[in-house]
């Protein structure tokens, strides 16, 4: 099985707090122009994308001087549903995951703020958040990185909130992931291969990714692997049936 973790782009899709929203137009349509061409207009940091070290540390590589093998590893989701809003997210939570945590892997972190995705207040500034504390604990386990579904791996408004995990976890170039979907499928405690690549952007503190899991074997032969749906909100794909044309 193949697992979609992003989550998507459109208009005034759901982004932190202060920023510009988003916007993707049509610049012209097929059933017009013979062609259909989008026109966007987004943050680097929002949708599923990742921060490189850049973003908090300026001395430290950008999202172009990353290599690959930066982006895909063994991963683990852990399920911690259950925290209140603006939890900060503490070594002590996470010990209680310890025998999942270990040397290289990367940590899906699903708090259920996923599903909550929608320009509401409880989305928008209130997600459960990766301490200080709680990062220190990561890199005491030599994690490879980290994912997780609210909007950002630091929380809101206070800025210690905010920088303290990610100047942590990026000073010592581990991944970081954000405003991620991670299926209840995963949260089995077993092992998974994982990428999130990033769209290559020059000088840059963070990129947009389509992250997947995958279960082992599925990209090893000719026919293709199962996979999860993606399901768009349903106020996005009602705007696609207005510009469909006939076959």
């Amino acid at each position: 099985m193949i697992y979609d973790l992003a989550q998507p782009h459109y208009n005034h899709a759901p982004q932190f707090p202060g920023q510009p929203p988003n916007s993707i137009e049509y610049q012209q349509l097929a059933v017009v122009d013979g062609a259909t061409v989008e026109r966007c207009t987004f943050m680097s940091h929002s949708g599923s994308h990742v921060d490189a070290p850049f973003h908090y540390l300026p001395h430290l590589p950008c999202i172009h001087e990353l290599p690959l093998s930066h982006f895909y590893g063994p991963c683990i989701a852990l399920d911690l549903h259950g925290f209140s809003s603006s939890h900060p997210i503490a070594a002590d939570d996470l010990r209680k995951h310890e025998s999942l945590i270990t040397r290289g892997i990367f940590i899906l972190l699903k708090t259920g703020w996923g599903e909550k995705r929608a320009n509401t207040k409880e989305f928008l500034t209130a997600w459960p958040y990766m301490s200080g504390n709680g990062a220190q604990y990561l890199l005491d386990r030599e994690v490879k990185g980290m994912g997780i579904d609210g909007l950002s791996t630091g929380g809101y408004p206070g800025q210690e909130a905010e920088s303290a995990a990610h100047k942590l976890l990026l000073g010592a170039q581990k991944l970081l992931l954000e405003d991620i979907h991670i299926p209840e499928q995963l949260l089995d405690r077993k092992q998974r291969h994982f990428a999130a690549f990033p769209i290559l952007i020059a000088n840059a503190g963070g990129a947009w990714t389509r992250p997947i899991v995958w279960d082992d074997g599925d990209l090893d032969s000719e026919s293709s692997a199962a996979e999860t749906a993606t399901k768009l909100p349903d106020h996005v794909t009602s705007l696609m049936a207005l510009q469909r044309g006939p076959a």
